[in-house]
C-alpha cells in the first residue's frame, strides 16, 4: 500500500508545523500581555489541558467518522485559529483560545497516529518513527523559517498566518490517506478504561514526553545558570536535542527493525540516561550540549514505538486505546516540567535531571510492551 506513505509524511510535517507555532507564541504572547514567567506558565497550561480532556471524545470521533476525516477536521480548526492566537486581545481571550487549540490539536494529533498506525500496516513494514522523523522535520523547518522572517522585520501574527497557510495547503494530502474502511473496527463501547497494557504502553508515553518537555522547558537555563553558558550559546543544548531527535527517527525504522522494537527502546532508555549523566556530571557546558544531544537521540523512537503498539494493544479497540495512552503522554509533557521545576527549587536543578534520567532507566524495564 504504497501510495498513502509520501502524503503521510507530509501531514506529519504539518501537524509538526501547528506544535511549533504553538510553542512560538510563548515569549510573544509573555511581551504583548507583560506577563511574569509564573503568570505566563499558568497561561500555557490551557493548551495542555484542552489536548488531555479532550482525548475520550477525539477516540469517539475516530469510531464515527473514521481516522481521516477526524484528522481533516482537527487540522482545518488549528490552521484557522493559529493566527488568531497571535492576535487575541486580553489574556482571557488568548486562555481560551488556546484551550480550544490545544483541544483541536489533540484530536488531530490522535487521528494523525491512528492514521500512522493503520498506513504502517498496510505497508507491511515499520513506518511511524519515519513519520515521527517528518514530524520533527516540520517543526524545526517552521521555526528556522520564522526565525528568519522576524530577522527581516516580518511581525509574528503575519508570520503565524503564513504558518496558517502553509498548513492548510499540506493538509490537502489528507484526500489521499486511508478512508473510513481501512480504519481499525470500531468499538461497541463509547468508552473503555485503559486495561494493564495500554497503562504500560502510557506510561512509557508519559516518560518520553516528560523528557521532551524538559529538554524545550529547561536544557537552556540548566546550561545557563549551572553550567555558565551564555545566553547566545546555552539554547544550543536543545537544538542538539531537537537534531539528534529528528535524525535518529528517520533512521529508528531500519534500526527496529534489524534490532527488534523492545532492543532499540532498551538501547534508546540507556542512551537517555547516559546524555542525562554526562550533563549533570560532567561541570561543562559543551558537554551539558552533548548530555542532551544523546537523551534526543535516545528519546526519539520511545514515542512512534509505543503509537505504533497503540492501534494493536491486546483487548481494546485502537480507538480507545491511542486517546487513553496519548493523555498519559500529554499529561507527561503537561505537568513534567512542572514537577522538575518544583524538584528543582527545592534539591536543585541538577537532582530534578537526574529525576527524570531515573524515569527513563524504568521505562527500558517495560520494553516488551511495544513489541
Amino acid at each position: 500500500m504504497p501510495a498513502p506513505l509520501p502524503r503521510m509524511r507530509l501531514i506529519f510535517a504539518m501537524a509538526g508545523i501547528g506544535i511549533s507555532v504553538w510553542a512560538l507564541t510563548a515569549p510573544f504572547t509573555k511581551i504583548r500581555f507583560g506577563l511574569a514567567d509564573g503568570a505566563l506558565g499558568l497561561v500555557l497550561l490551557a493548551g495542555g489541558l484542552g489536548g488531555v480532556l479532550v482525548m475520550p471524545f477525539a477516540g469517539m470521533a475516530i469510531a464515527r467518522f473514521g481516522s481521516r476525516a477526524t484528522l481533516a477536521a482537527g487540522g482545518l480548526g488549528v490552521a484557522l485559529l493559529m493566527p488568531v492566537l497571535a492576535i487575541a486581545p486580553s489574556v482571557a481571550a488568548f486562555i481560551v483560545l488556546l484551550f480550544i487549540y490545544g483541544a483541536l490539536f489533540g484530536v488531530m494529533d490522535i487521528a494523525l497516529n491512528v492514521q500512522g498506525a493503520v498506513v504502517e500496516g498496510q505497508s507491511g513494514r515499520l513506518q511511524m518513527s519515519g513519520f515521527s522523523g517528518w514530524y520533527s522535520a516540520g517543526t524545526l523547518g517552521v521555526s528556522l523559517a520564522i526565525v528568519l522572517l522576524l530577522r527581516l522585520h516580518l511581525g509574528y501574527p503575519a508570520c503565524s498566518a503564513l504558518a496558517a497557510m502553509a498548513m492548510l495547503a499540506m493538509l490537502t494530502a489528507t484526500s489521499g490517506l486511508v478512508g473510513r474502511a481501512g480504519d481499525p473496527a470500531p468499538p461497541e463501547r463509547h468508552f473503555a478504561w485503559p486495561n494493564r497494557a495500554a497503562l504500560s504502553l502510557g506510561l512509557c508515553c508519559f516518560t518520553c514526553f516528560t523528557t521532551e518537555g524538559v529538554a524545550t522547558d529547561w536544557s537552556t537555563v540548566y546550561l545557563h545558570f549551572n553550567r555558565a553558558m551564555p545566553l547566545v550559546s546555552a539554547p544550543l543544548g536543545y537544538a542538539a536535542f531537537a537534531v539528534a531527535m529528528t535524525g535518529a527517527r528517520f533512521l529508528g525504522d531500519r534500526v527496529a527493525a534489524r534490532l527488534g522494537k523492545p532492543q532499540i527502546m532498551r538501547l534508546g532508555c540507556a542512551l537517555a540516561v547516559l546524555g542525562f549523566g554526562i550533563a549533570i556530571f560532567i561541570p561543562n557546558g559543551w558537554a551539558g550540549v552533548l548530555g542532551f544531544g544523546l537523551v534526543g537521540l535516545g528519546t526519539a523512537n520511545i514515542a512512534p514505538l509505543v503509537f505504533s503498539a497503540a492501534a494493536r494493544v491486546p483487548g481494546m479497540a485502537a480507538s480507545h486505546a491511542a486517546p487513553a495512552i496519548m493523555a498519559i503522554g500529554y499529561a507527561g509533557f503537561l505537568i513534567g516540567p512542572v514537577l522538575i521545576g518544583g524538584l528543582a527549587s527545592h534539591f536543585g536543578l541538577g537532582f530534578a535531571l537526574g529525576m527524570d534520567a531515573a524515569l527513563l532507566a524504568a521505562t527500558g524495564f517495560a520494553a516488551k510492551a511495544v513489541a
